[in-house]
């Protein structure tokens, strides 16, 4: 059992290297650059935001990582260890997570469609049984669900992948792919667990969302928090950068500690390695 050792793990990198949480603040302000458009009103912000957030996250990320990796070692987790990494690893990267957000949205729009598919058939299920018709709805909507989060899960190494084994772009889903296949019983109970409890740290992001919906709150939550945008927007960063912070830590804790216990990838292509490149 190695997710219950690497949540643990995910405290010994942050107190070794605080250019970590430096960075988890960058990531923090990052994830609310979104709503800065519903504040300012600026239609070339709000277009320019996404597209700036793209090209700088991979440095963040990559930078993370390996520091993470660097401070776990008792290697050089300093800022200039931090530049290093990041700069090192940032091309493959960045063309990783474009192909992660291309790959999601394609899986995202082909399901779709076969839901939409299915859709047409509960529809006429609905005229002959309209209970019939609405479970046959829940059911598809929770396959759509689960078959992104599938696949989600399968890939989701690709980052660390790259960082700590030097794979290249498409070895790093390869090996995602081989790992959780390998380890599918502990990945998926690591998954569920980091995934419920990174959510916790973006309640005031959601909260937020609700206010800059067309909604009212008390159409969605039985009552209305009362939280002004201006409140929820800074708590946002703040607890969306130690969320980060931590759980991406406990990310690349718990991917180091996976590779140590998986066997060896039949169809690897090249030699891991833990050095950057100076």
């Amino acid at each position: 059992m190695i997710a219950v050792p690497a949540f643990n793990d995910g405290l010994t990198p942050l107190s070794a290297s605080p250019i970590l949480l430096v960075a988890g603040l960058l990531a923090g302000v990052g994830s609310q650059l979104q709503y800065v458009d519903h504040l300012i009103k600026s239609p070339l912000l709000s277009a320019g935001t996404p597209l700036v957030w793209l090209l700088v996250f991979p440095f963040v990320l990559g930078g993370f990582i390996g520091t993470t990796r660097a401070a776990t070692d008792g290697t050089d987790a300093s800022l200039i260890g931090f530049l290093t990494a990041a700069r090192t690893h940032y091309l493959r990267v960045f063309l990783v997570t474009v192909l992660f957000v291309l790959l999601v949205f394609g899986t995202t729009i082909g399901l779709g469609i076969v839901g939409f598919v299915l859709g047409i058939g509960t529809m006429a299920l609905g005229v002959i049984n309209q209970m019939a018709a609405f479970v046959a709805g829940v059911i598809s909507l929770l396959l759509w669900l689960v078959s992104i989060l599938v696949v989600l899960m399968f890939v989701q190494f690709y980052d660390t992948a790259i960082v700590i084994e030097n794979k290249s772009v498409t070895d790093a889903f390869r090996r995602s792919i081989w790992l959780v296949r390998s380890n599918l019983k502990s990945v998926v109970g690591f998954s569920l667990a980091w995934l419920a409890l990174l959510s916790i740290f973006f309640v005031p992001e959601y909260l937020l969302q609700l206010t800059l919906t067309d909604a009212a709150p008390t159409d969605v939550l039985p009552i209305d928090p009362g939280i002004r945008t201006a409140v929820l927007l800074p708590i946002g960063i703040v607890l969306s950068a130690v969320g980060f912070a931590y759980f991406y830590t406990v990310y690349t804790a718990y991917y180091t500690r996976l590779i140590g216990i998986s066997p060896a990838d039949p169809k690897a292509t090249e030699t891991p390695t833990n050095n950057y490149e100076r």
